[in-house]
């Protein structure tokens, strides 16, 4: 009987040293700093599992999902569901005793390898901020800044730097210096690799005047540097409501840009916010980074030039409280363009037509032509010249699109929502109208 029970409990005790060699060492500190309880360990692993690599941030986010289930009974799912914490404020003695459970917390996650020197650092100062209330505000956030920090790997860099220099995207010096403030790491933000790329810039609002008539033509002025051809005179603007994006309650306004380049004056219409610049965190307002950028693209196309300027869009970056500051403009050709397409890409970049085809003397030459063979004979002189303002102002893919803008020329039918009891009557009707009585049957 002694002989089976000392069996027996070797087996156990066998049984659990194995199951202990198979837990990564990990696992084995969270267990050992009681972040997780042995029973919660095959829950931990399933959730682990999940991610691609077992990186920190994979470890945090983990973490998270077991203190929401602790505290709620089920998993986080980022579908459907919404933490709000903003209005808890509680008595200075209690935020005292939280600060210090989440300080013992995040000083349990230092020890098992999970954060960084600065991400201890970072993270304590929003401790002593009273920034957190729960644990569950500080897992994400600090998750949050893990993964952007582990995007931003030496090696990761490296590896993108080396794309940039294959696609002509940085010169072999700009690459020297982008490696060596990557080895001693200087690149803090994605948007940092802008200033290592030819023909870019970026743009912070923030550091520009909110006044319109100081920044507009700064900003287009800056854009103008990249290439010589973009080089203008004779800026002009003016903000206007505009009727077609407005509604009942709501007045959208638009600024109406135009300046002169190789002897030709150009215009572009794009959306501006002037009541609202920079109120409540927001540079939404102030200026279109969308859009206007794009009268240089037409100077381009005129030129006949293979390259086109491109948004490098706002992404996400960690810490980063307030929308719509950061962009960057950037000119490519079309062959350059297949590597910023990619998901992991550091820049995301906007879809720019290359076509060559429609130029604005192209333009005027067909406007004339209408005009010759009498299609806006049913206009009068305003309308006309108020039409060429707003083909000037949008972009045109073909002549189709120029003569729409031209009131009672074209009929645009809807083949799916149109009259279905009596539809050709109806064509009847409006080729009547376009035709201006010409056509009656």
């Amino acid at each position: 009987m002694k002989i089976l029970l000392y069996t027996l409990t070797l087996f156990i005790l066998t049984a659990y040293s194995v199951k202990g060699q198979t837990m990564d060492s990990t696992l084995q500190k969270l267990v050992e700093n009681k972040l997780i309880e042995k029973k919660q360990i095959r829950d931990f692993e399933k959730i682990l599992n999940r991610n691609e690599t077992k990186s920190n941030s994979a470890y945090l986010r983990s973490l998270y999902q077991i203190e929401f289930k602790k505290l709620t009974g089920h998993y986080y799912l980022e579908l459907g569901m919404q933490l709000k914490f903003a209005d808890e404020k509680p008595k200075p003695s209690v935020q005292t005793k939280i600060n210090e459970e989440l300080h013992l917390y995040l000083s349990k996650l230092k020890n098992c390898g999970l954060v960084t020197v600065k991400q201890f650092n970072d993270q304590s100062k929003k401790i002593g901020n009273n920034d957190y209330v729960y644990i569950l505000q500080l897992l994400p956030d600090l998750a949050d800044q893990s993964a952007y920090e582990e995007w931003l790997s030496s090696d990761k860099l490296s590896k993108y730097g080396e794309k940039l220099l294959i696609n002509n995207v940085i010169s072999e010096k700009s690459f020297e210096k982008f490696k060596n403030d990557v080895n001693a790491g200087k690149i803090t933000s994605h948007y940092q690799l802008v200033d290592y790329c030819k023909n870019a810039i970026f743009f912070d609002l923030a550091k520009y005047s909110n006044d319109a008539s100081i920044y507009l033509e700064q900003i287009h002025q800056e854009v103008s540097k990249l290439l010589p051809e973009l080089s203008f005179t004779n800026f002009k603007y003016k903000i206007e409501v505009d009727s077609t994006e407005s509604f009942k309650d709501y007045t959208s306004y638009k600024v109406i840009v135009s300046l002169k380049a190789n002897n030709k004056t150009y215009t572009q219409k794009s959306f501006i916010s002037p009541n609202d610049i920079d109120k409540g965190g927001s540079f939404l307002g102030k200026i279109d980074d969308q859009e206007f950028y794009k009268i240089f693209n037409k100077i381009l196309a005129d030129n006949q030039s293979p390259l086109r300027l491109h948004e490098i869009q706002p992404t996400y970056q960690y810490g980063q409280a307030k929308k719509h500051q950061y962009f960057g403009i950037i000119a490519l050709s079309k062959n350059q363009l297949q590597m910023f397409r990619n998901l992991d890409s550091y820049m995301q970049l906007s879809y720019e037509k290359f076509k060559n085809s429609l130029t604005s003397d192209q333009i005027d030459i067909a406007i004339k032509e209408y005009q010759k063979i009498g299609l806006f004979n049913h206009l009068s002189t305003s309308q006309i010249d108020k039409a060429k303002g707003r083909v000037s102002e949008q972009e045109n893919d073909n002549l189709n699109s120029v003569l729409a803008t031209f009131p009672d020329v074209v009929r645009m039918c809807d083949t799916e929502l149109g009259n279905l009891k009596d539809p050709y009557a109806e064509l009847i009707k409006e080729y009547k109208r376009i035709s201006h009585n010409q056509f009656n049957a």
